[in-house]
Formats: C-alpha cells, structure tokens, sequence
C-alpha cells in the first residue's frame, strides 16, 4: 500500500471507533465481555474479481470493475457482517478512500463481496481490505500487523491489434505457395508493450493461445496445412487484463502438396529386370528373388505388382537415397505378405548400421522405424493386401503410421538424422528384418508431410456392384440381374409381385392391392419355405463386401424372428441379416470361422411390420469391421475378424443353420444390392432413398 493510502486508512480510525461503539447495543449478539473479536482476514481467502490477493509487480490487472470477496471469520462461530474498503492515489496526489456500508450478517466462514465503485480510475494502482464485524465488536483489517494489502489495476483499453507475416504462406493474392503437407511460420508482433498472450485460430480449428517470451514481444505460430486453398489466420492481442484486441485476420492461399520425389509402380510387364521409374528417374534394379507380373490389389489403380519370395536376393533398388530422412518425409507403399510369422521390410533407406527409415512388419505388427524409434498398429493377414503409408514429422516430433488410410499408431520424441544409403525395395540393409516374402506395389516416397486425407485416398479401394436385382419381373424361376449376371432363382412359392392394373382411386367398386416397394414389381415371400438365391455366383466373404436391400415384414408374422439376408458359407450362413420378432429390432448373427456365433442388434431402429425398411450388412476387411445399416442409418458397429475363405452364395429370406434351412421370410424385398468393397454411409443412403447405383 502506498503511504498516502495509510494515511487515509488512519484517518478512518477515529469513524471507525464510533461505528465500533454504536452497534454494541444490537440484539442478536452477546455484550463485548462475553465476546471475542472476529478473525482477521486471511490473504489466502481473498480475491479480487476471481484472482488471488497479491500487491506490488504481481498485482492483477482486471478489464472490468472487478468484484472483492472475502471468507470471514468469528472465534465464536457467530454472524457476522463485513466492511470493504479501497483507496488510490488521485492524479493530484491526493488520497482516496471509498468503502461499504456494513453488509448483511451471514453465518462465520461464509463469503463476503462487493464490486468496486464506478469512480475507482483506469491505470491506476488500487489498494484494498477488509474486516469483519460480530455485532458488538471489529476485527483487525486483512492488511494489520504487515500483512500487506490486496492490489489491482484496472485496465479498460485493448492493446493495438497485432501484426502478421509469413516467408512461406505471404497474404499477397498473386499466387498459390508450397502446399499441403508444408509447415508454414507465422511471425505475430504487437506495439502494444502490456500485450501477454495472442489468441488465434487457422478457419474451421480450434482457438489457441501463444505467450510470447516477453510481454509486447512477438512469437511464431507453426501450422500445418490440411487442405489446398484459401485459408485464414485470426489473431488478437491480449492484454494483462484480458483485454483483446480488434482481430487481425491473415489470408493466404495454400498450394496442393508436392508430388513424390521418387515412386515406382512396381506394375512392369512379366520378364522386366528393373522397376520404371514414375516420379524421381531413377528405375529401380531388382536381385534374382525378384518377379514381375504378379497381380494388383483389387479395385484400385494398381495394374501390378511384383513378387519377391524372401531370399537375400529378393530387393529392388534405386542406386541412390530417395529422399533426406532428417526432414519432413513420407513413404507409402500397397503390400501383401506371404506370411506373417517374421518381420519383413517392404521399403527402407540406409546405409550399414545407420537406418533412416524402414516400412513393414514387426512383432506380428504392421510398422514404420525412423531412427532409433518405432510405430506399430494393426494386424497383417496372409494374403491379403494392405496399404502403408508412414510419415515423419520432425516438427512435432512424431513419426505416424496409417494402415488402410487409417491412422494406427503415432510415438512422440522421435528425432531422426539424414542417414546415407539408397532406397530399398523389399529389403533393409541394417539387419534385423528379413527380406519381403509376397508382394509389392506402388511405392512412393514424398519430401514432405502426407496428411490423413491423403493417406485414405491413396488407400481407398472402389466399391464395384457384384449384382443388382431390382425384383421387377421374373421368368422361368428366376429374376434376373441388371447387367446379365447370375439371377435370384426363386425358391419354394415365392413370386414376383406386380401391380399392373392399378386401381382407380374414383371407382368405388375397385379395392387397391398394396403397391410395389421400388418400381414394378418385388419378391413376395409367404413365410413358408420361399426364398431367392443366387447360384454360382456368390459373395467374396474373404474380402470387404456390401449387401443392401428393401424389405416389409407381414404383420401377420410380426412376432417371430425371420431371415432378410444371409451369405452361405458351407455348413452354415456365416451373415444374416434378420428380424426378431422378441424384440421387433434388426440383428445381425455372424459365424467365423472356427464356428463362434457373434450377434448385433441395431440400436434406435424399430423394424416396424408393414413399414417398408432399408437394410446394408458391410464387411469392411480392411477394418475389421461389421457394419448394420438400419434406414441409412449406422446403427450397429464391432470389430470382426472372421477369418472368412468360402464364397458364399446370397440367400432372400432364409439362413442355413445346423439343423438346415430356416428363418422364413414372409414379407416382400425388393431393390437387393451386392457389392465388392465396403460401402459408405453416404452410398447406403443413396441406395436407401432408392438409387440403383453408387
């Protein structure tokens, strides 16, 4: 406290007294022999506008008039009441006093406050106190005996609204600059010398706070753009007080991210003895474990790959490092073990014992090593194609690993060094991990960051229509598929249900029939041995797969459980979609492969009878996953791993058991779908409102 302020304070002692004495004669209290004086204050329960009492360089600066609180005390666990009181120097020199009326009584601990009055000046250093009164007697002020007073600062101007500038991302619309994948430095700067934090955000991200190394001072924000185009920084300046500033927004315009520096499609006609080069120039010489011409993975753009059958001599390499591993980098690649019983290496970078970087199995795992440091996530199968994509950030510190397009694993604190060596295909030239034994294709290695959204569009396979039924017309037995495929062959009574003479809705004479779902026609199933079913032609259940169809259940057979879908494995149905008439809710039973019955149960979906419904069972292989679609909606979800093999064939309203065939349908399905590759939740709803294609 200032020395004027004491002054002040002792001036009060004599009003003090006199308010002391007059209140002696309130009733509600003992007489002053009887009582002892309320507790002083502590500093430790006092605040002033929600921040902690302190004086001198630490005092708080508040934006607005802030309120003073207090938790009073009595020895003898009375009421008691409170007085505030704050006083300044005026710019004259003169010293200022205001305080309280008394405040209500409360009971002793409870919380006393007051808002600072209207006349209390900007910039200016603000003392005060308080005491507490028990009704006959005063306890000692909170700054008595050198415990000091509370102090503030009231601050009611917003600092000057910053400046902003970026040697990678300038705000001059006269072009596209680097692009996505790049960091980008953004220097923040304020004149205003009290300005103690920026608050800022990147359009569509959270908000976010730097504090500069000194108050005023400027700091550097990094950022890594997501997204080619026109992006916009927002920053304010902050004060002490918490005022901020006019915002300053920053506009750039973010390029689409650099191409690889080195790729290899690995998709060279049978024969070949070294991989093309798609990007880089350098072709890429393979040893004597090393064939061309073996198939892609399915549904990409892939045409090829190459076999390697795990022997010192199965590698590919370019002569020359693809890229220098103490930066930012990238590299991708689709892959297919042969087994997975050892770590293999499908690209890599080194030289002796120094590893930039290695992509490929470890420990039963997918995985990426940089350096010293590992990533692992998700499970290779035998057989089965995956897509790899790792990525080293050194800003962040991290090295990340998607699996599918999916992100499987990150580890932090990595710290990587240009390591010297070529680009390895199928090998690693520091030990330790074998070389591959399956095949490859694809590989690409970038001089940048590879974002999420790339990592799952380089992954993305296409969703291929296998058969589409729509259930219009029927002939010799069967219904057939839209493009000359395989028919349903209708089984039992089942018919194609058709509405050709309509009635008119005028001719009181005429009672309508119940319309077609979908078009002209649909499947009518009675419940009792009809059903549909595909022969010959079945659905790859060792791969992501899709089925999709309309469907309305009879009333009539409302109360017990009934097949709409099933795929046929072979002894058993290894999915069915169906309904439970227990419940009236959509499940989904699977078997895997070792016979383990797994069910599902759509949540938030009421399979209403005689309301038409739309039903999608997705497989997503890549995954793991099973998916229920209940009227476009995803409504039940768990990881699977089935370990399918079998082609099974499309069943329409029933499933095979281990007792035989069963679960009748008895309703009408009409628009089935089947698809290669996982579906979407924005396909299903397509196929749900009625598209015949996605």
């Amino acid at each position: 406290m200032n020395p004027l302020s004491r002054h002040a304070f002792a001036r009060c002692g004599i009003a003090v007294a006199l308010a002391s004495s007059a209140v002696v004669a309130t009733p509600w209290v003992a007489s002053a022999a009887e009582n002892r004086p309320p507790s002083q204050p502590a500093l430790s329960e006092l605040t002033t506008g929600g921040k902690a009492c302190v004086d001198g360089a630490d005092r708080p600066y508040v934006g607005t008039r802030p309120t003073l609180e207090a938790v009073l005390r009595d020895p003898d666990g009375g009421r008691v009441s409170a007085e505030f009181e704050v006083s300044w120097t005026d710019a004259s020199g003169a010293g200022q006093v205001r305080s309280t009326v008394q405040t209500t009584a409360k009971s002793s601990g409870s919380t006393f406050s007051w808002t600072v009055p209207t006349d209390v000046p900007a910039f200016t250093d603000v003392s005060w106190r308080v005491r507490a009164n028990d009704g006959t007697l005063w306890g000692p002020w909170s700054s008595d005996g050198g415990s000091g007073a509370c102090e503030f600062v009231y601050d009611t101007e917003a600092p000057a609204k910053p400046s902003v500038s970026s040697p990678e991302y300038p705000d001059d619309n006269e072009g596209w600059h680097d692009g996505v994948g790049v960091y980008g430095t953004f220097t923040v700067d304020s004149t205003s010398d009290d300005t103690v934090s920026y608050v800022y955000d990147f359009l569509g991200g959270s908000q976010q706070r730097a504090v500069p190394d000194e108050p005023g001072g400027p700091v550097e924000l990094r950022w890594l753009p997501q997204s080619a185009g026109r992006h916009v920084l927002s920053v304010q300046a902050v004060d002490r007080a918490g005022n901020a500033s006019t915002p300053a927004t920053y506009s750039f315009r973010v390029g689409e991210g650099r191409t690889p520096v080195a790729a290899w499609t690995l998709a060279d006609a049978a024969g070949s003895s070294e991989a093309s080069a798609e990007a880089g120039g350098r072709p890429a010489v393979s040893g004597g474990g090393v064939v061309f011409g073996a198939a892609g993975p399915a549904r990409t753009s892939v045409t090829g790959a190459v076999g390697l059958d795990g022997s010192d001599s199965a590698y590919l390499t370019s002569g020359a490092p693809a890229v220098d591993t103490g930066e930012a980098f990238s590299v991708s690649a689709w892959v297919r073990p042969d087994s997975v019983d050892a770590d293999m290496t499908a690209v890599s970078q080194g030289s002796g014992e120094t590893a930039g970087f290695g992509l490929g199995t470890e420990d039963g795992a997918w995985s990426f090593r940089v350096g010293g440091s590992v990533v692992r996530g998700g499970l290779p199968e035998a057989g089965d194609w995956a897509h790899l994509t790792g990525v080293y950030d050194p800003v962040a510190g991290t090295a990340r690993l998607y699996v599918n397009g999916r992100e499987a694993g990150t580890t932090e604190d990595v710290s990587a060094s240009s390591a010297p060596g070529d680009l390895q295909i199928g090998r690693t030239p520091t030990g330790g991990a074998g070389n591959w034994r399956g095949e490859l294709a694809g590989v690409r290695v970038w001089d940048r960051i590879v974002v999420g959204a790339e990592a799952a569009d380089a992954a993305k396979r296409a969703t291929v229509s296998e058969g589409y039924w729509a259930l219009d017309e029927a002939a010799d037995g069967s219904s057939p598929e839209r493009d000359g495929g395989q028919p349903l062959t209708l089984g039992g009574d089942a018919t194609i249900y058709r509405d050709d003479e309509p009635c008119d809705w005028l001719d009181p004479d005429c009672l309508p029939s119940q319309s077609p779902i979908f078009g002209a026609g649909h499947l009518l199933l009675d419940g009792d041995g009809d059903f549909a079913a595909t022969d010959g032609q079945g659905i790859a259940a060792g791969e992501s797969f899709s089925v999709a169809a309309h469907v309305r259940i009879d009333a009539a057979a409302q109360d017990r459980p009934m097949t709409v879908l099933s795929v046929r494995g072979a002894d058993n149905s290894l999915a069915e979609v169906r309904y439970s008439g227990a419940s009236q809710q959509w499940e989904v039973a699977l078997t895997d492969a070792s016979g383990e019955p797994l069910t599902l149960t759509a949540q938030g979906a009421w399979a209403s009878p005689d309301d038409v419904h739309h039903l999608a069972l997705v497989y997503d292989d890549e995954a793991d996953e099973i998916l229920l679609y209940a009227d476009g909606q995803l409504s039940a979800r768990t990881s699977y791993r089935p370990g399918w093999t079998a082609t099974g064939d499309l069943q329409i309203g029933r499933s095979q058991g281990t007792e035989g065939w069963g679960g009748y349908l008895r309703g009408a399905v009409d628009e089935v779908h089947a698809y290669a590759g996982a579906l979407t939740a924005t396909q299903v709803t397509r196929l749900a409102i009625g598209a015949t294609d996605v």
